[in-house]
Parts: C-alpha cells; sequence; structure tokens
C-alpha cells in the first residue's frame, strides 16, 4: 500500500457500538455475533454489552458485516476496483455479506494476480457463489490477471487535496459506488423479493403480548384487531424477538426463499370468568390469559 493510500485509510474514525445494539435495547438479548466473528478478541461483552478494544481491533469489518442490526459503526476496508472488476488483494478477506453487495452494485468478476491470491479468497467466494444460486442471481466469474497500479494525482486532484486538508479527495479517491459503512449491510434492501431468514410463531404459546412487535425495529410482526401478520423480508435474524418472548413461541432460521407475508387471524372471544372481551389466536380459548394466569397459578 502507497503512502497516500494508507494516509486515506487513516481519516476512517475508529469503530463504535451504537445504541441500538440490541444488547442496549434490551437485557433480554443474547446477541454474541460480533463477539464470535472476530478473530483478534478485540470485542468482548462488559456489563452485558460488547465493548471494542481498540488497540486489538485491526478494523477488518468482520463485525460490522456479523452485526444483524448494523449497530457497529465504522468504514469498510477500500477494496481495490479496476474496470468494474473486483481485485484481490492482501488486504483482510472479504466476507460473502460483502460480495453480496458488490454483485449488486455491478461487479461480476474477481480477479487475482496469482493462483495463491485467487486461494485466498477462494472460499468465501464459493459461499457468496451458493447464495446466488439461491438468488437466481449469476455467480462471480474469477480470473488470475494482471493489474497496473497507479496511484498517481492529477493537478487538479493534488490542488484538491491540499486545499481542503484531504477530505474532499478521499470522495474522489474512493467513489461512494464502491466505498461503504455499516448503513449499507441491510442484506433486505437489495434482494428485495428475497427473505434471509424464516419466522415461526407457535400459536399454542403466543398470547398476543405485542412485544416482539415493539422490539422489532425491522417491522416483521403486526398485530391488528383482526389478524397478526410476519414478514420476514426484513428480518435479518437478530433473534431479540426470540430472546424477549416471555412463552418462547418464536422461531428464527436462517433461510433464504421468495418473500411472504403469513397471517394468522385473531379471535375475540368473551372470557368464561370475568365476562371480558379478549382476543386470541386460538378459536377455542375460553379464558382471557389473566384468568388462566389465576387458574394455573392462583390469585396473589
Amino acid at each position: 500500500m502507497g503512502l497516500l493510500s494508507g494516509w486515506i485509510e487513516s481519516l476512517d474514525y475508529e469503530y463504535e457500538v451504537l445504541s441500538f445494539c440490541t444488547r442496549q435495547v434490551s437485557p433480554h438479548s443474547k446477541c454474541l455475533k460480533c463477539v464470535e466473528s472476530c478473530d483478534k478478541k478485540a470485542i468482548s461483552i462488559i456489563n452485558d454489552r460488547p465493548v471494542i478494544n481498540h488497540e486489538k481491533c485491526i478494523e477488518c469489518a468482520r463485525c460490522i458485516s456479523a452485526c444483524p442490526v448494523q449497530a457497529i459503526a465504522g468504514i469498510y476496508p477500500k477494496r481495490m476496483i479496476f474496470q468494474d472488476q473486483l481485485v484481490i488483494t492482501d488486504k483482510s478477506v472479504p466476507t460473502a455479506k460483502e460480495l453480496l453487495i458488490f454483485h449488486n452494485k455491478g461487479i461480476r468478476k474477481i480477479v487475482g494476480e496469482t493462483q495463491a491470491s485467487i486461494e485466498l479468497w477462494k472460499e468465501v467466494i464459493e459461499e457468496a457463489n451458493v447464495i446466488l444460486e439461491q438468488l437466481n442471481e449469476l455467480p462471480f466469474l474469477i480470473e488470475i490477471k494482471l493489474i497496473e497500479k497507479n496511484e498517481t494525482l492529477t493537478r487538479r486532484e493534488l490542488f484538491s487535496f491540499w486545499k481542503n486538508e484531504g477530505k474532499n479527495f478521499v470522495k474522489q479517491a474512493v467513489p461512494a459506488k464502491w466505498r461503504f459503512n455499516q448503513a449499507d449491510l441491510d442484506m433486505q434492501k437489495y434482494y428485495k423479493d428475497y427473505q434471509f431468514s424464516s419466522i415461526t410463531i407457535d400459536i399454542e404459546k403466543c398470547t398476543l403480548c405485542s412485544a416482539c412487535q415493539q422490539l422489532c425495529k425491522k417491522r416483521c410482526f403486526e398485530i391488528l384487531d383482526r389478524s397478526f401478520s410476519i414478514s420476514a423480508q426484513g428480518c435479518s435474524d437478530c433473534q431479540l424477538c426470540v430472546d424477549a418472548c416471555p412463552e418462547n413461541a418464536i422461531k428464527i432460521e436462517s433461510q433464504i426463499s421468495q418473500k411472504q407475508n403469513i397471517i394468522f387471524p385473531i379471535h375475540t372471544k368473551i372470557c368464561n370468568k370475568c365476562c371480558k372481551e379478549f382476543n386470541t389466536l386460538r378459536e377455542y380459548d375460553d379464558l382471557c390469559i389473566s384468568c388462566l394466569m389465576q387458574n394455573r397459578f392462583g390469585s396473589i
């Protein structure tokens, strides 16, 4: 990496955990995806919240990719793009999610200068291609190719570089199309006809408490007067609804499929004990949840 590229990279700010991390949103969250993704052990859970050790962090962005709610702020390592081809370099190996974003932006070929360099990325490219097949998209092509590297600045770029202390030059040298941060990692917005997770509700357990609806920022749950609808297209598998559900009635699995909405009818009933109106997913219920709990555990 040249001196100029190194300086540009240093302009990026340190990674940080944002307030909408599921562990900060709810004490019920058990998410460990950022911790598990970090090979350098730079992230640990302190007081039930993830904390980044910046002395260990190499800003490889694997934690950004792993976070299901894009709650780790940071810039991805700059990748080399040559004539709309992604060039394999000695930087950290990208994740399959990162490659899928490049694919959506128009990259179809990944090139390396040697077979040995291609081998470094081979596993993650194969992983991305499996997902692309499930999404009915063309796979990445891989090719050995020598790439001419040129970091020479034009006079216009050099003038802008010094005049604006390099800030504007970063945007010129690294176009936004190929440079992205945590906000770009929401896969659902790139593949809107598909869902990456399946959500299952056990209607024998669900009490319509609405905890899932209140906690889900992706709006996967909607409880109305007469229906309970589930849309997994926006689901990022953060598992917060699973962790917070008091009845353990929700199950989420990673699974790519065509997007679909599941709708359960809500039945309005009259409680046989207190004679109050209540809603339920079960047509045969004859007691509201309060009276049912009293029957099970007695009055407090």
